[in-house]
């Protein structure tokens, strides 16, 4: 098959092979763990692999061949950034919740991707199967290989595509990003560790995409003002950009986290009103006050913040009583979230573990781990909010030999 090896072909040529491979690695995983997950970010990789591919083949020479390659290429729908969007914004509500289930509503979120795709088949059945195979005509554009609707396109139908492409983009990713905030609550009301359910990659991702499509949109704006298109030389490198992304979103996105478990206990329901904080009722103030002593006597006694995966559901069983009283007992009987709450007893066992001669031959990381903590990012940010300075500057203001 024509491939032309060139400087430009050849640097994409390493991104289309990541996403074609971990588009069908991730989509074997999807089915074979049943993970909506992995089959919407599968999706998602292979259209940005496919939208690399158009400009990959284009240096490999396949427009200039001036044959079925060049046919191919005018008939290939590689562009689909109408997807991009609802892809990423699904991508996250079933990351983030194990019961997450795609809704026959939710396809309505499809429907400009489906109008796209409904207009490559008509140019495709008119040029190519009606006028060149049914009804034998040769291809009258470029050199044989395009036929006149390819050419001419749909008139102002296609001219809307663009601009509704950036609107699409932007708006589901703005919604993704909020969806972010709320999910940061989330793990903060819910999870003592939330190091590896955070999916600060995946924002990243939002953001890089974000930056990419404003780069496409200053592309747009040169095209403007030059009065010309820019070369295809000079758009390379947007796709150039493009395949970096492929690389971290699939390196990330496959490895990142410790999965099963994430999958096991995540039930982010975006829908879900934040708690508000109203006046208690007498009842409720005393109820309240009697629930707190036996959530501090239970910290005291049983010290379940040593468990680096301590959760609330997991405290709320501890104390036979359900999450939500629990989140309540916590947010307005003690004026913090879950994270806080635990963190604040697990960095007070550091710094009395730092006093403790039994612990000198330990360092510093090693007493944070005996006292719950599940990593050293954690620890360092949890110790700096609840006591005020560093673990190491504590350490040297009190003496200690770790």
């Amino acid at each position: 098959m024509l491939f032309y090896f060139n400087q430009y072909s050849s640097l994409l040529l390493p991104s289309f092979v990541q996403g074609v491979l971990f588009s069908a690695l991730l989509l074997y995983r999807g089915f074979r763990d049943s993970r909506l997950s992995d089959k919407l970010l599968a999706l998602l990789l292979f259209v940005y692999t496919l939208r690399i591919t158009n400009w990959m083949l284009g240096f490999a020479n396949w427009y200039d061949s001036h044959d079925w390659h060049t046919t191919v290429m005018f008939y290939t729908p590689f562009n689909h950034w109408l997807a991009v969007g609802p892809l990423i914004y699904f991508y996250f509500l079933s990351l983030t919740n194990r019961d997450f289930t795609f809704e026959r509503k939710h396809w309505l979120h499809f429907l400009p991707e489906g109008l796209w795709l409904l207009r490559f088949l008509i140019i495709f059945l008119v040029d190519v199967v009606w006028q060149h195979w049914v009804s034998g005509n040769p291809f009258p554009e470029f050199d044989g290989t395009q036929g006149k609707l390819a050419d001419s396109g749909l008139g102002f139908f296609d001219g809307l595509w663009p601009y509704l492409e950036y609107i699409s983009v932007f708006i589901y990713f703005f919604l993704t990003l909020r969806l972010f905030q709320k999910y940061k609550r989330y793990i903060l009301e819910n999870f003592s560790d939330t190091e590896n359910i955070n999916f600060l990659w995946l924002r990243n991702i939002l953001i890089a995409n974000i930056i990419g499509h404003l780069v496409w949109i200053g592309f747009d704006i040169a095209d403007f003002v030059a009065g010309k298109p820019l070369s295809y030389v000079q758009d390379w490198y947007s796709f150039f950009f493009l395949g970096v992304v492929i690389y971290y979103l699939s390196i990330e996105g496959y490895y990142s986290g410790a999965w099963e478990r994430q999958q096991a206990v995540l039930s982010f329901r975006p829908e879900s009103p934040p708690a508000i904080q109203q006046p208690l009722s007498a009842d409720e103030d005393r109820d309240l006050a009697t629930w707190k002593t036996n959530l501090l006597a239970i910290m005291e006694k049983d010290k379940p913040h040593l468990n680096a995966e301590l959760s609330l559901n997991d405290l709320a069983d501890k104390m036979k009583i359900s999450p939500a009283h629990l989140s309540k007992v916590v947010n307005s009987g003690l004026d913090k979230n879950f994270n806080d709450f635990v963190n604040g007893y697990r960095v007070e066992a550091v710094k009395n573990k730092m006093s403790d001669p039994s612990t000198a031959h330990l360092t510093l990381l090693g007493i944070a781990y005996e006292c719950g903590f599940n990593s050293k990012a954690t620890f360092n940010r949890a110790f700096k909010k609840h006591a005020g300075v560093s673990p190491s500057a504590f350490l040297k203001a009190s003496g200690g030999k770790q």
